[in-house]
């Protein structure tokens, strides 16, 4: 496992959304996304929003190791994080110090070639919001509505009889709606 007691690049929030955005486009070619930087008292994040196409899961993936901070709501607590980046193959967690409780502490086997440089991202938070445009949230409809029995044209406020998407008694097609837009992807 390879060290990483050498002192890391700083890359502020600016230079980090360059290279969101530089890896988002190369990722998911024909997604316009907006990624914008918010500076606040003590620090700043990355704010991204796109509509339709990848899941927030996707995006999280490319996106995920450019936050220099992390959070683990068990304990309440803000811990730091360093990260190896290379321009070809983005960025990749190089080591957590500090308060994660389950244990995901210390050094990071995670470097992906000699060519990653080991950075600590000035931008606390990655912030990621996928919007639903009117057409795919119809496709979605008619998705939960066949998957639960009902008809294509249920209304929204329906109750689901069952399937995938019903997770409460009184969950409606709605309900179904967002949870499928969740695992969903949507190509451009």
């Amino acid at each position: 496992m390879e060290t990483t007691a050498a002192p890391a690049r700083y890359i502020d929030s600016a230079e980090a959304a360059k290279l969101i955005r530089k890896h988002l486009k190369a990722t998911f070619p024909g997604v316009k996304f907006s990624v914008r930087t918010s500076r606040y008292s003590g620090g700043a994040s990355v704010d991204i929003t796109w509509t339709d196409g990848p899941t927030e899961d996707q995006v999280q993936q490319i996106t995920g190791a450019f936050a220099g901070e992390r959070f683990d709501g068990r304990t309440d607590c803000a811990y730091n994080a360093s990260s190896w980046y290379c321009p070809e193959h983005g960025a990749r967690v190089a080591e957590t110090y500090g308060a994660d409780s389950r244990d995901r502490n210390g050094v990071h086997d995670s470097r992906c070639c000699a060519n990653a440089e080991l950075v600590q991202f000035l931008s606390d938070y990655i912030n990621r919001q996928r919007r639903i445009s009117p057409e795919f949230r119809e496709e979605l409809r008619a998705l939960v509505a066949r998957k639960s029995g009902l008809p294509a044209d249920a209304p929204e406020h329906e109750q689901l009889r069952g399937g995938p998407y019903q997770y409460g008694r009184y969950d409606t097609v709605s309900d179904g709606i967002y949870r499928a837009s969740v695992k969903t992807p949507r190509n451009a």
